[in-house]
């Protein structure tokens, strides 16, 4: 009878330890006019990412938006976040996941997983996205329609130290500027119509920002 006992403690310690990551029901949102999405990093491999929501004209702030609206925490590291067409598209990096949530109601209406360590993402249509990455020498290709991987391009780096890292980028024209920047010091130039790296200029050590 001892030997029983002993079991049911374990799998009831079991059970509790799965049930962390239940947050229970679903908050509605709705959210209308003006506001201000807030990414909290949260601390690297504890999985304390989050998104706040702040109103300016009324003051109001609302916290854990994400995970209140979708009932699941937002992962490890909340890198970056835009916002297109009524759409907020969050990068997490330690979880390889880029969220795509209505910016209304916070709710998950897509996502795109098995990116290797993304960053940052620049749209060049609303059918192809570029997202950065800390750890990788390939910028990934993405379809934000579909929520999908399209395709990957390898960037020259300028030291073997590291694998690569590309950061901030920004679409001007047809083209999408890219910051190298963990032990880099090169600005990619890359043609957004063939996705080829047309031209590049080394400068100042570890780019990190880019904006037009």
């Amino acid at each position: 009878m001892r030997h029983i006992r002993h079991i049911l403690v374990v799998v009831v310690l079991l059970l509790s330890s799965c049930m962390r990551w239940e947050y229970g029901s679903q908050e509605h949102f709705n959210m209308l006019g003006e506001g201000l999405f807030i990414t909290n990093e949260g601390n690297f491999t504890f999985g304390g990412a989050s998104l706040s929501y702040y109103q300016p004209t009324t003051n109001h702030l609302e916290n854990e938006v994400f995970q209140r609206a979708n009932a699941m925490r937002l992962g490890d590291v909340a890198q970056s976040m835009v916002v297109r067409n009524g759409i907020g598209w969050v990068v997490v990096n330690n979880s390889h996941v880029l969220f795509a949530i209505d910016t209304e109601t916070f709710r998950e209406v897509g996502r795109i997983t098995d990116l290797p360590s993304p960053r940052y993402i620049a749209f060049a249509s609303d059918e192809k996205a570029y997202v950065s990455q800390i750890d990788s020498d390939r910028i990934i290709v993405v379809n934000p329609k579909t929520y999908s991987i399209t395709g990957e391009i390898v960037c020259p780096m300028t030291t073997p130290y590291r694998t690569g890292s590309t950061e901030q980028m920004v679409v001007v024209g047809d083209y999408l500027y890219v910051a190298c920047w963990s032990y880099q010091k090169r600005v990619l130039k890359i043609d957004t119509r063939t996705d080829e790296v047309v031209d590049y200029a080394d400068i100042a050590i570890q780019p990190k920002s880019i904006v037009a």
